[in-house]
C-alpha cells in the first residue's frame, strides 16, 4: 500500500471513530440506549484491531481510544449534571456504567469532587 492510500484509511478509520463516538451524543434522554464506553466496540464496528484504532487516534488526536471516550463522557456527565435532574444511578446507567460507584470514582478523579457536590455547587453559583 502507498504512503497517500496508508494516510487515506487512516483518516478514513479516525473519521469513522469520531462519526461513530459522536453519534452517540449528547444523550436526549434518560432511557437511551447507554453510551459504548469501550475500544473494542469502536474497532469491531470500524472492523481494525483495537491496536491499530489506538495507533490511529494516537497519530490523529495525540490520544488513545480511552482517552478520547473518557473525555467525551467526562463532557457528558457534567452537562447531565448541570442541566438535567437524571438521578446519579439515571446518569451512571446511560453513560455505560455497570454501577453508580463507578460513575462516581470515574467522576471525581476528573473533576476533584464527586458528583452530587459538583451537582450542588453547580446550583449554588446559579442562584
Amino acid at each position: 500500500m502507498s504512503v497517500k492510500g496508508k494516510k487515506e484509511a487512516s483518516d478514513k478509520i479516525y473519521t469513522g471513530f469520531m462519526e461513530l463516538m459522536e453519534s452517540q451524543f449528547p444523550v436526549h434522554d434518560k432511557n437511551s440506549l447507554p453510551v459504548q464506553r469501550s475500544p473494542s466496540y469502536y474497532a469491531d464496528a470500524l472492523h481494525v484491531h483495537v491496536n491499530h484504532l489506538n495507533k490511529v487516534l494516537k497519530k490523529h488526536r495525540g490520544k488513545t481510544t480511552t482517552q478520547i471516550i473518557s473525555e467525551k463522557v467526562f463532557a457528558e456527565s457534567k452537562l447531565l449534571l448541570e442541566n438535567t435532574s437524571y438521578s446519579i444511578i439515571e446518569i451512571s446507567i446511560v453513560l455505560g456504567f455497570s454501577e453508580p460507584s463507578h460513575f462516581s470514582y470515574f467522576f471525581k478523579k476528573r473533576a476533584g469532587l464527586s458528583p452530587v457536590p459538583y451537582r450542588e455547587n453547580k446550583d449554588k453559583k446559579d442562584n
